[in-house]
């Protein structure tokens, strides 16, 4: 029971935590030019509050709809991507991301037959958010609690049993769940994703101007950043793609 009420506590301060708010004379004004449809203006007020310091998913988010409004899908998908970084259980990030990353080109192509095994878990795991997934452990947690208070009062053994094996099938899926809330926030907290923000982007063998270009990406593609080496970034994209791109042409999310 200890350890339930310790989890329901972790719970309840990731959603009791909010961050405080940062003043930026900017977010206003480039309010009021979004909504005048001025994203210009917009972007370069909210930009100036960004390169102030302020991190905020909002921001990130404000950010990533005036570049969309203005054509700009590089770094709409960009700011989407630093926003959900800091928000990650946020629906409206997350759709507006999908919704500009499936107006990309660049697609990847996955060699061999997929998994149907591997396929199932990948689409169970993604079938709730994290937000979703933290308020099923919070219902999971108070039903194995009623049960258990349940249990203790009864006087019926075969109600007993009934009982626990209720409860260890809810256990059994409070884990499940736990686990995959958890890699999602490990892979939020630990993978470096990069974008092209540029119109395009060689990727080339070597991080030099003088080295092979081995393919180009288009504005928009995400990537996985393995290493930073001066003006470039060493990526990956799927398993057929890997070489270094300039800083310039990307935005790397952190």
């Amino acid at each position: 029971m200890k350890k339930f009420l310790f989890i329901l506590f972790a719970i309840a301060m990731a959603f009791g935590s909010a961050s405080a708010a940062e003043n930026c004379t900017g977010i206003e004004t480039g309010a009021k030019a979004y909504n005048e449809g001025d994203f210009e203006r917009a972007i370069d007020e909210w930009r100036t509050c960004a390169d102030n310091g302020i991190e905020n998913s909002d921001l990130y988010y404000n950010l990533g709809n005036a570049y969309f409004r203005g054509g700009k899908l590089g770094f709409a998908i960009y700011y989407y991507k630093s926003a959900l970084r800091l928000d990650p259980s946020n629906d409206d990030i997350l759709h507006n991301l999908k919704y500009t990353q499936a107006m990309t080109r660049d697609k990847v192509d996955e060699d061999g037959e997929e998994n149907p095994l591997l396929a199932g878990l990948f689409k169970a795991h993604h079938a709730l958010s994290l937000k979703a997934q933290m308020w099923t452990l919070l219902g999971i947690f108070w039903a194995i609690a009623l049960l258990a208070v349940a249990r203790r009062i009864s006087r019926n053994g075969k109600a007993k049993n009934i009982l626990i094996g209720t409860m260890f099938a809810l256990s059994c899926v409070f884990g499940i769940i736990a686990m995959s809330a958890g890699y999602k926030v490990f892979v939020a907290e630990t993978e470096i994703t990069g974008v092209v923000t540029a119109k395009d982007a060689d990727v080339t063998s070597a991080p030099n101007d003088r080295s092979q270009t081995l393919n180009t990406l288009s504005e928009g593609t995400s990537f996985e950043v393995l290493s930073e080496q001066g003006n470039f970034a060493e990526i990956r994209l799927g398993e057929k793609v890997r070489g270094f791109v300039k800083m310039s042409d990307v935005g790397i999310v952190k």
